[in-house]
C-alpha cells in the first residue's frame, strides 16, 4: 500500500518537473473565455504567423446551460509576445 502510494508521488513530482522545462518556452500572452473568443484569438495569430499552444483548465461550472464559459490560456514562445499583442489587438499588419 504504501508504496504504491510512494510510487503514484514519485511518479507525479516526475510529470510536473518534465512539465515546468518544457513550458519554460512558453510565456502565457492571453485568457480567452469560451469558444468564440478563443477562436477569433487563434485566427489572428495564425494569420500573424505567430506558434501557440492553449491549456485549458478543468472547468467544473455546469450551472450555466447554454453560455460556454470555457477557459482557454494562450501561450506563445518567449521572443514572440510583442508580435502576438500586435496581432491580438489589431495592430499587426502583412
Amino acid at each position: 500500500m504504501y508504496q504504491a502510494l510512494f510510487i503514484l508521488l514519485l511518479l507525479t513530482f516526475l510529470i510536473s518537473i518534465v512539465q515546468i522545462m518544457f513550458n519554460r518556452r512558453w510565456t502565457l500572452i492571453y485568457t480567452a473565455f469560451g469558444h468564440d473568443q478563443y477562436f477569433a484569438v487563434a485566427a489572428r495569430l495564425k494569420h500573424a504567423g505567430v506558434k501557440y499552444q492553449t491549456k485549458s483548465p478543468f472547468n467544473s461550472r455546469i450551472d450555466v446551460r447554454f453560455k460556454d464559459n470555457t477557459q482557454y490560456d494562450i501561450y506563445v514562445k518567449k521572443g514572440q509576445e510583442h508580435l502576438a499583442q500586435s496581432a491580438i489587438h489589431g495592430n499587426y499588419y502583412t
